[in-house]
């Protein structure tokens, strides 16, 4: 006979947070009697006058009313639930002041469309994050997000964060994330401020950095003349000589970008141009831009600040010193995955590799965005696989035994 106080469960059929309860109490032992609860039924308003709430699974410990779903698998894990049946609680159990169904890390275009999702499914949400917006801060104008011909990148972000905000999602912004572990059923995550969050799922969309040249004198003269952000940066650069460094689209954006306001753009890349056609054109039509294929950037020269830049051409095997006062690098970006690496299944890019669903092979651990192996690194994708995760998560939740 089991010595711990009379656990009653009110419950319904068909309700997988009510499965969820019971599997739960079956796996660590926990005898209980169920008491099923259709909505207007004696029983059903029997759990109202206990417990003043209608809402099912309710779970009740003798006479204290524990609460719902939610309630239980976190009074499990901060050990309470133990402390309730006059248990003593095991070693691994820690003091957990929240436990949160969903932690997203990130907030740009996939980590703030997986909120929205994970919100409207009611889930007890947390989103980390450095910044708001993500790689659509580096951004000027986007043309190509379903609904807007044109929209300016700092406008989407705000919208993005007011339809957040809308659903009271609670976020922390202005905090890196430096440790996570997430193997366990529960996820526990910490931040750069010495803080841990506790998760039942997590969702990563930590999105990506842009990739060096690690040339002399990149990092010397960063913020001298060393940009990675033409968005941010073109306007310093008004009637100068600048030079950008790629061949794909952010390159030439870049260099549209530049257009106007430098007095002369340098477009340097490795290979042929690989951008859009709609792209590659506006650039070779300017007559403020020479493009320089198949050359390979070997120094960034100069004493305090940007004064030229050293390139090889690769045909002809001869360098040539280009006087600008910028260079902009734009090569592409680099997966923010290294918290995940040892853990996680990565290609050689270091990309998170995922399935159709957004799962990383780790239970309760989900990906999306730029972090992950999914092609075509747009705003729009990102905004897409993020409603995916948070209905992946959604699904592990309400299927979890």
């Amino acid at each position: 006979m089991s010595s711990f106080p009379k656990v009653t469960i009110y419950t319904v059929k068909g309700c997988p947070f009510c499965d969820n309860v019971k599997a739960l109490f079956k796996e660590k032992g926990i005898e209980f009697h169920e008491v099923d609860a259709p909505p207007q039924s004696d029983q059903w308003f029997d759990l109202v006058k206990k417990t003043g709430s209608g809402a099912l699974p309710q779970i009740l410990v003798g006479d204290e009313v524990v609460g719902g779903y939610l309630d239980v698998i976190f009074y499990e894990a901060s050990g309470i639930l133990y402390q309730k049946l006059g248990i003593i609680p095991s070693e691994d159990h820690r003091k957990v002041e929240t436990l949160y169904d969903v932690i997203i890390l990130g907030a740009g275009p996939a980590g703030l469309s997986a909120a929205i999702y994970s919100a409207r499914k009611v889930l007890k949400t947390l989103v980390i994050s450095g910044n708001i917006g993500g790689q659509v801060t580096w951004t000027y104008d986007i043309d190509n997000y379903l609904g807007f011909s044109q929209v300016n990148a700092q406008d989407l972000i705000r919208k993005f964060k007011e339809h957040v905000e809308k659903y009271g999602v609670e976020t922390i912004i202005g905090q890196e994330v430096i440790s996570a572990d997430i193997t366990g059923r529960i996820k526990r995550v910490t931040t750069s401020d010495g803080r841990s969050f506790y998760g039942k799922t997590l969702i990563i969309a930590t999105g990506g950095q842009h990739k060096r040249l690690n040339i002399p004198g990149e990092k010397e003269l960063l913020g001298r003349g060393v940009s990675y952000c033409s968005t941010c940066d073109a306007p310093l650069f008004a009637e100068a000589e600048v030079a950008v460094i790629g061949g794909g689209n952010s390159a030439l954006e870049a260099v549209i970008d530049l257009i106007p306001i430098a007095k002369h753009v340098y477009l340097i890349s490795l290979t042929e141009l690989t951008g859009d056609p709609l792209l590659q054109n506006r650039v070779k039509q300017a007559k403020s831009v020479d493009i320089f294929v198949r050359h390979k950037p070997l120094a960034i020269i100069g004493k305090q600040e940007v004064e030229a830049i050293e390139i090889l051409s690769l045909d002809e095997n001869k360098t040539k010193t280009l006087t600008v006062e910028g260079v902009f690098v734009e090569i592409g970006i680099m997966p923010n995955s290294s918290l995940f690496v040892d853990v996680l299944a990565t290609n050689e890019k270091g990309e998170i590799i995922v399935d159709e669903m957004c799962r990383t092979g780790v239970t309760g651990v989900f990906a999306c965005g730029d972090v992950t192996s999914v092609p075509y690194k747009q705003v729009v994708v990102a905004a897409g696989e993020g409603a995916k995760a948070a209905l992946s998560a959604y699904n592990y939740l309400i299927n979890r035994k």
